[in-house]
């Protein structure tokens, strides 16, 4: 999951009390996030000449980087005393309203039109109409993008889109597109009775090509930290496709056989790493995930639970009340 996406579903499942966290701690616009403020806070009746714009150029920007989101309703100007980047709620006046001029805005900003662009919106508690419109632009993976309000390619540089330069933009149209690999997980119920006196939690791994072009030989690689060995383990349902290796240091690989390849929308499910947590001293469990195919970045991922978060894991199968999705409850910082 990228930071941009990490933001976006943060947003979308937090709204409000998400964006406060935000704004309340000083989340300074970055390479992945921007403030905007509607003229008018959203009112006129069509998509104002500046929000258009904006828009515009940040699709084009956030796509020919990294990805981003904008939000509109907050207003981020920097303190001229300090320097410092403070952020401002502004709720657009109705933030349904907004979202369905964004909406139909996309399609129109840019050349060619972004076909991974989403948008949503949600209202300021107790204040409906007011609120808040969340848009979330993905890296582009059809090429660079140009914003039809400027006529120039952006590219998101600091907390601001800056133009691409020649040799750069250049560089883009001639790069061939590449795969885009990222990762799943399948939870399995975390039980008591597997292994007397533990807690075990077991989840699968799945590996997806969210890119327009085949992957080829998938792998994964976790480094463990200081958690005991022994009581992690890792296996493949696919033994003849994905070979599982432990080495001297605490970490593991999954290495998928020669030649293979992990077409466009496929996923395949590589491991299932099983970890027994002692009852009688719970302990924090990390690790820290490389996910890649050759010829594309590798991706990395993080899946984390306090000791906190694991007693509370324990509390809750003892009562009878841990479901299989609460797995990934358990890990909160995947």
């Amino acid at each position: 999951m990228s930071r941009a996406h990490e933001l976006f579903e943060r947003l979308r499942e937090g709204r409000c009390a998400a964006l406060d966290s935000l704004v309340a701690d000083r989340e300074p616009e970055s390479l992945f996030l921007d403030f905007k403020r509607s003229p008018q806070d959203g009112a006129a009746k069509n998509l104002a000449p500046e929000d258009n714009k904006n828009l515009s150029k940040a699709i084009s920007g956030f796509a020919n980087s990294s990805g981003g989101i904008v939000v509109w309703g907050v207003d981020c100007r920097r303190d001229g005393s300090t320097g410092s980047e403070v952020a401002e709620k502004h709720p657009l006046l109705d933030a349904a309203g907004f979202n369905t001029k964004i909406q139909a805005a996309v399609s129109r900003t840019t050349i060619p039109p972004h076909p991974g662009v989403q948008v949503l919106s949600f209202d300021e508690p107790g204040q409906s109409p007011l609120g808040y419109v969340v848009v979330y632009i993905p890296q582009s993976l059809i090429g660079p993008i140009r914003s039809l309000a400027t006529n120039h390619y952006h590219v998101r540089a600091g907390s601001d889109f800056g133009l691409v330069p020649h040799d750069v933009l250049a560089g883009m149209f001639g790069r061939p597109p590449q795969p885009n690999a990222d990762l799943n997980l399948i939870s399995h119920p975390a039980r008591l009775d597997s292994n007397p006196g533990h807690l075990t939690v077991a989840f699968g791994f799945v590996a997806v090509n969210l890119g327009a072009v085949v992957g080829e030989r998938p792998y994964l690689s976790a480094f463990i930290g200081d958690f005991p060995h022994k009581l992690l383990q890792v296996q493949s349902p696919d033994r003849q496709t994905f070979s599982v290796r432990r080495g001297p240091l605490p970490s593991f690989s999954v290495v998928s056989s020669d030649g293979f390849l992990l077409t466009p929308g496929a996923t395949e499910h590589m491991c299932d790493v099983v970890i027994d947590v002692p009852v009688a001293s719970p302990r924090p469990i990390r690790l820290e995930c490389t996910l890649g195919v050759l010829g594309a970045p590798p991706k990395r991922f993080t899946l984390a639970a306090s000791e906190a978060s694991v007693r509370a894991g324990i509390a809750r199968a003892r009562g009878g009340h841990f479901p299989s999705s609460d797995v990934v409850a358990l890990l909160p910082d995947w």
